[in-house]
């Protein structure tokens, strides 16, 4: 061992470096006891300048810094698996100017958790959990978490039914039997099902409920699309302007403008049409009725007399049994009710003309006769 002594007694100048030669240790304050490192302080050990260490610093028991504490880089705690039990003890606490503070720990109980996961990034399957103030927590970057299996593909990966009692929210989209896209909020592929949504309002005792509702504010939106891929035809469209469109997939035969107007189409042929001005263009109509007027024609149905609907008329301007002008303005014209009414004053007036015949054959009659004997007196008196 080189003693302190001998350091002391050379007669080297203490204005130059002085050289500890390389197979020596130095001990101060450790009596008779041999120093184990190439320097060893039993005792304080106070540095006014800059104490630099090329390697590393092992503290055997506790460190104390008196004044500010900085690291340049990063601070690893290797050996504290988990910060637990803490009271009022003091933490050094990195603040937002960089510079190192004390804090207790109860200050910090709910900033304080373990991060133990790769800090330079990555996905992390198996991170380490931790419990704040109602949470459950990791600060991992890319943590993947599986529930009903251990191979995980996104943040939650679940094999099995999810069921949640409350509202189920998503920032981004979500997907039904399809990975994520970015054309769309709700992404669905229909497989194996009979239909792609269903709705039911069955047992909703809510006023003014909706099997769908939708809500815009751009004029260009289209309400509704449906697109075949194959064909590129679109079957049915819906447009925030009023127009609506049917396709057959060989050609158009419904169409809604957005002035009001309707056309039906079978291929080339327009079967119906309604103009802008309400004038309605078809080429046959069918309509059903329960009952016609043929009653007319009954033994017991009572014809009017004429000069009963001469009266009538004269009285009323219009014929018995049919509404006034006035009526129909107002309340508009039963095109069934209207033919049948009209079907009704033909079928009088054939009654009515039958009648005139019988009169007018039995005047012939008459007539023929005063003929004969106007005959037969003329050749009394010659």
């Amino acid at each position: 061992m080189l003693s302190l002594t001998a350091l002391l007694n050379t007669n080297q100048s203490f204005s130059q470096e002085n050289v500890i030669p390389e197979n020596g240790n130095v001990g101060i304050g450790t009596g008779t006891t041999a120093p184990t490192a190439r320097l060893q302080v039993a005792g304080s050990t106070r540095i006014d300048s800059t104490l630099t260490v090329n390697d590393s610093v092992v503290m055997a028991t506790s460190a104390r810094v008196g004044e500010d504490l900085k690291v340049d880089g990063n601070l690893y705690l290797p050996n504290i698996p988990q910060i637990d039990g803490l009271h009022d003890e003091t933490i050094l606490v990195s603040g937002a100017d960089g510079i190192t503070k004390k804090l207790t720990a109860t200050a910090l109980k709910d900033i304080v958790y373990l991060r133990n996961c790769d800090l330079a990034g990555g996905v992390v399957s198996s991170p380490s959990w931790a419990n704040g103030p109602n949470k459950l927590f990791s600060e991992c970057p890319e943590v993947l978490v599986a529930i009903g299996h251990s191979t995980p593909t996104r943040n939650l990966d679940v094999k099995g039914d999810i069921k949640a009692s409350a509202h189920i929210w998503a920032n981004s989209s979500i997907s039904i039997g399809a990975d994520m896209n970015t054309f769309s909020r709700l992404n669905i592929v229909n497989t194996n099902r009979t239909a792609v949504i269903q709705g039911n309002t069955v047992g909703n005792t809510q006023p003014y409920q909706r099997l769908m509702f939708f809500e815009y504010n751009n004029t260009d939106t289209k309400i509704m699309e449906v697109v075949n891929t194959t064909t590129g035809i679109t079957p049915f469209a819906l447009h925030s302007n009023g127009a609506m469109d049917i396709h057959n997939g060989t050609s158009r035969i419904f169409h809604l403008g957005t002035e009001g107007s309707l056309e039906l189409r079978s291929g080339a042929l327009q079967t119906f049409k309604v103009e802008t001005d309400g004038m309605i263009r078809g080429r046959r109509m069918k309509l059903d009725l329960a009952t016609w007027s043929d009653y007319v024609f009954e033994p017991t149905y009572q014809l009017m007399p004429l000069h009963e609907v001469e009266a009538f008329v004269k009285k009323e301007k219009h014929l018995p049994n049919v509404p006034s002008e006035q009526e129909l303005v107002a309340n508009g014209a039963d095109v069934m009710e209207i033919n049948k009414m009209l079907m009704e004053k033909v079928e009088e007036l054939t009654l009515y003309l039958i009648q005139q015949n019988k009169d007018t054959e039995a005047l012939k009659t008459q007539l023929e006769a005063l003929k004969a004997q106007v005959v037969e007196l003329e050749k009394t008196t010659k």
